[in-house]
């Protein structure tokens, strides 16, 4: 299995491009150092294409999933043949997982297949609208990213990377994403908490003149496609902690294609799409 720090020292240099983007989400300025709308605060980090889609508009037919953003890479480039294993088109709803979905599955709204972090599943809002029994899927390690015209700084230790948040012009992440726990950690292991600029309820992006940067903290497998943020590299592992993906299906699903679907997911198709994604496959 690839350690993390293995896997930082692949990409921490690279700015990963992914070909197909179209448009995403939250949309971002076409100089990422300008001032203009970002991410929703909560939100996960802003990705490309297919992210549009909405459960409420699902036909008849379809298995409705909703499903943790970080989980967005992996589950399009094997979309085709999840629905050839399925029998059935898939309609795929991504967000946040504390977030917009843990509030339509609470709010009743019909699914059949829910993608989801454990503490999401486990709350009596979720839970009262779920099978009990979880598959994992994935883990997940948290990364970092940097926005701004600057030089690259060092993330590789906890000390160079206390050093780069206390240098940079602001630090970005989602209060509800799938990252909070390393960032929780981060903040109050290195003890920056209250010497940084922290605009994660921000809707806009900060200013950033020359030479300045912002620190982003997002699951690996949502910096990756982003071709607006600069990879660093992986969060160093004392700092760590990696994000569970698990499935439930909703009571009341269609058991037949949901169970299919996530047979699918803990079968060998997706493991590839996993690992290029930074992801370990579930055990």
């Amino acid at each position: 299995m690839q350690s993390l720090k293995a896997f930082s020292a692949t990409c921490a240099s690279a700015v990963f491009v992914l070909a197909a983007a179209s448009t995403p989400l939250h949309a971002q300025p076409a100089n990422p150092s300008s001032a203009a709308p970002g991410p929703a605060a909560g939100s996960m980090a802003p990705l490309p294409g297919a992210m549009t889609e909405k459960l409420a508009d699902a036909k008849p037919g379809e298995l409705r999933v909703f499903a943790s953003a970080a989980m967005y890479l992996p589950l399009e480039s094997v979309r085709k043949q999840a629905e050839s294993a399925v029998g059935a088109p898939v309609r795929i709803q991504y967000g946040s997982a504390r977030g917009d979905l843990k509030s339509h599955i609470s709010d009743g709204q019909a699914f059949d297949v829910a993608i989801l972090l454990p503490d999401v599943i486990h709350d009596p809002g979720v839970a009262s609208k779920v099978d009990p029994h979880e598959y994992p899927l994935a883990t997940i390690p948290v990364g970092i990213a940097m926005r701004g015209d600057a030089p690259s700084p060092d993330v590789s230790t906890p000390a160079a990377l206390r050093t780069a948040l206390l240098n940079s012009r602001a630090v970005k992440y989602a209060p509800t994403g799938a990252a909070r726990a390393t960032v929780d950690r981060v903040l109050s292991s290195l003890g920056v908490a209250d010497k940084i600029n922290d605009v994660s309820g921000v809707l806009s992006n900060v200013t950033l003149a020359p030479g300045e940067y912002e620190i982003d903290f997002f699951p690996i497998s949502e910096i990756l496609p982003n071709h607006r943020l600069k990879n660093l590299g992986l969060v160093p592992e004392p700092l760590q902690v990696p994000v569970q993906i698990e499935a439930v299906i909703a009571r009341g699903a269609d058991v037949g294609a949901a169970q299919a679907f996530v047979r699918f997911l803990e079968g060998p198709a997706i493991d590839p799409q996993l690992k290029s994604s930074g992801m370990v496959k579930a055990r």
